[in-house]
């Protein structure tokens, strides 16, 4: 099948790849790879490939994607990391971007940017809340339920360890601007209900944030953790049509069970105020952003962004199992699997939540092959609300 054949062709040639070919979690710099997985400290990965796959969220995939990472002594996990992409959905998505990740590109500080174009012929909104739209009956491709979105965008962050490159403490500063282009359906739920945004316009955030990262290794950990307070505020004086602001909460954990078993949990909580537009709903801020709640990197199973508000809390555990390795040119590939379970709800004022236990579940297995900073991963997941499931084909792990 062309999609293993590509996968293989980029765990040989590429520590990372589609759709990022950077780390996916954007995840801190380690102080020292992990025994398992060496890093290499000089040389050249690159690779260019077609992007062949499939995903429940956004159909069948298809483009192109190049990426490389240039290793160097003294630099950690690289010295330059550069990826571009140019990506189409049979769902009527594009999503092209280029990336740029120096690690102590400026002293011991890292640098990180990213331009993009996205496009959605068909982005879902539900309404608000933590029960919206419960007479959806799970066709996604329902005029009622989408709009159509186009959003041009770029962000900039500075992100260093104060204290020493061997020290747990991280903080960052960063800058993104973002113009959302909004085109409800005349019969849509968005056409109905006219939030805030509803006119779409610019979004410029300015962004802070602080972490403790104790990992092994930022790429496929083992042991440790990483805590993350994050902020955002938008404002007139950031470029921003709207007036609002964001907290953001995550724990990321992992612990080995043996040889071969790693227990994985993260916990996100995100807290939005002020005049929010209705597509910054979904968004989480932080290094390692989600959309949610529902999709590949919130809770798995649910049709994607399928209950948005201000207030977004969601917990996913894995346990991951090492099967086996092999050398392939010169470094090991490990080879194994992963059980998980997501659960996820939010808060909307004005709306009706439903009762304090109604949390949106899904549940389900993968496999995982990982090479250096390279992880791919595919999923099997099951809500067992609607009983509806869901396959996703991504690189790099959820967290």
């Amino acid at each position: 099948m062309l999609t293993t054949a590509l996968l293989l062709t980029t765990l040989a040639t590429a520590p990372s790849a589609p759709p990022s070919a950077l780390p996916a979690t954007g995840a801190a710099p380690t102080a020292s790879a992990s025994a398992e997985q060496p890093k290499k400290e000089k040389g050249f990965d690159g690779i260019v490939l077609p992007l062949v796959s499939y995903n429940s969220d956004l159909g069948f995939t298809y483009g192109g994607v190049a990426g490389a990472y240039l290793y160097a002594p003294g630099h950690t996990p690289y010295r330059h990391g550069i990826a571009i992409q140019a990506m189409f959905t049979s769902r009527g998505q594009q999503n092209h971007y280029l990336r740029y990740d120096g690690p102590q590109l400026i002293g011991p500080m890292r640098l990180e940017l990213r331009l993009e174009y996205r496009r959605e012929l068909r982005s879902p909104f539900y309404g608000a809340g933590n029960v919206s739209a419960q007479d959806f009956n799970g066709d996604e491709n329902q005029e009622r339920f989408n709009y159509t979105k186009n959003s041009p965008g770029a962000w900039v962050r500075l992100r260093g360890r104060p204290w020493g490159e061997t020290h747990p403490f991280q903080s960052y500063v960063g800058y993104s601007w973002r113009y959302t282009g909004v085109d409800p359906f005349e019969a849509s739920e968005l056409a109905e209900l006219k939030p805030v945004g509803f006119e779409g316009g610019p979004t410029g955030q300015l962004m802070a944030g602080v972490l403790w990262d104790t990992r092994d290794n930022e790429s496929d950990p083992v042991r440790g953790g990483v805590e993350e307070l994050a902020l955002r505020v938008s404002g007139s004086a950031t470029g921003s049509r709207y007036q609002y602001a964001g907290v953001t909460l995550s724990e990321r954990r992992y612990w080995q069970l043996g040889p071969r078993f790693i227990l994985a949990q993260r916990l996100t909580l995100d807290v939005l105020f002020g005049e929010v537009p209705f597509f910054e709903w979904v968004n989480t801020g932080g290094v390692s952003t989600s959309e949610g709640i529902g999709g590949m990197s919130s809770v798995r199973g649910i049709e994607r962004n399928r209950f948005a508000g201000n207030i977004k809390a969601f917990s996913n555990t894995e346990l991951r199992f090492r099967a086996f390795d092999f050398n392939l040119l010169g470094s090991p590939v490990i080879a194994g699997g992963v059980a998980f379970v997501d659960l996820g709800r939010v808060w909307h004022p004005q709306v009706s939540d439903g009762p304090w236990w109604k949390w949106h579940p899904g549940v389900g297995a993968g496999l995982r092959l990982s090479r250096r900073a390279a992880v791919v991963r595919f999923d099997w997941a099951m809500s067992t609300e609607s009983g509806r499931s869901r396959l996703y084909l991504n690189f790099g792990h959820m967290f």
